[in-house]
């Protein structure tokens, strides 16, 4: 007998008589029927699998996922923890100079050099109250500042929508008739010293001022209401979570730092200033407008 591979591409055997072609064929065709099953089989494992392989890399992004809820957990735990322990030395350190008498403002001349360290100390605080903690949770995962929206899109309707999320703060002070002056970060302690002190000394304050309360204080709601949509996703534009609680979290931070707004309105305004800066933010993609408004309106108005 001479081994061959018949027309199906299968082994077969010459024999006597033409009955083994069909036995073959009939095996054949059982073969290629499980062969089929087989292959069906196959392809449906095959779909399930990329069609899991799909959903957890959604939950992924979406921050469903378990492993990344759990992520997302750690990173507002440590934004928390850090703006605390920030919060605590700070209180304890006011404390104590309370406690002492020495209040560290004296009636005598200040020179430039004592009047910038004095500014990088109380920026420094602010930093590490609204700006560590997202600095560490960013070069830990290794995101950059621009992956939250700094970019140049779509900057005019972000500019636009969040100064109406400043109307009713404003509209209030004028009812109030708080509104005498205007100059940007007029409300923060060292910007009028620095400001007298002369080109060199004002101008390196005024970047430093700029970057602690404008910069790092709207930004740092940026990236906690990233984290908290990403906790609790809401898939309509205006019903947005991360920015109910960063509205939450300002009014707590200011009321322990003695700023906490003296009436009911105040505080609403307030709120609504944070919502509605970041809900434009998750609208448009673009987060330039929660640091505008802590450059040109939040410590502006006196």
């Amino acid at each position: 007998m001479v081994r061959w591979r018949n027309e199906c591409g299968r082994p077969g055997w010459f024999g006597p008589a033409g009955g083994v072609e069909l036995g073959m064929g009939k095996r054949t065709g059982k073969r290629r029927t499980g062969k089929q099953k087989v292959g069906q089989q196959m392809a449906g494992e095959q779909m399930a699998g990329k069609q899991k392989v799909g959903k957890e890399t959604a939950g992924w992004k979406s921050g469903s996922g378990r492993g990344d809820r759990r992520r997302n957990w750690v990173d507002l735990c440590i934004v928390l923890l850090t703006s605390g322990v920030v919060i605590a030395a700070y209180l304890a350190v006011m404390g104590g100079m309370s406690q002492s008498g020495s209040s560290g403002g004296g009636s005598g001349e200040v020179s430039g050099g004592e009047l910038l360290l004095q500014t990088l100390l109380g920026a420094l605080t602010e930093y590490g109250v609204f700006g560590l903690g997202i600095t560490i949770v960013c070069a830990v995962r290794r995101e950059s500042f621009r992956s939250f929206g700094l970019k140049w899109e779509k900057l005019g309707v972000t500019v636009l929508l969040s100064a109406l999320a400043c109307a009713p703060a404003f509209v209030s002070m004028l009812f109030r008739n708080e509104v005498h002056s205007y100059l940007p970060f007029q409300t923060v302690n060292f910007t009028k010293q620095v400001l007298e002190a002369g080109v060199p000394v004002s101008l390196v304050g005024m970047v430093i001022i700029a970057a602690s309360w404008g910069f790092f204080e709207g930004f740092s709601y940026v990236v906690i209401a990233e984290r908290v949509n990403r906790l609790f996703p809401v898939r309509r534009v205006w019903l947005n979570a991360g920015a109910a609680a960063g509205g939450a979290i300002c009014l707590v931070v200011h009321a322990v730092l003695g700023l906490a707004p003296e009436t009911f309105v105040v505080g609403l305004c307030d709120f609504i200033i944070i919502y509605g800066m970041l809900a434009v933010r998750d609208y448009t993609g673009n987060a330039w407008g929660c640091v505008l408004i802590y450059f040109f309106f939040w410590n502006a108005l006196v």
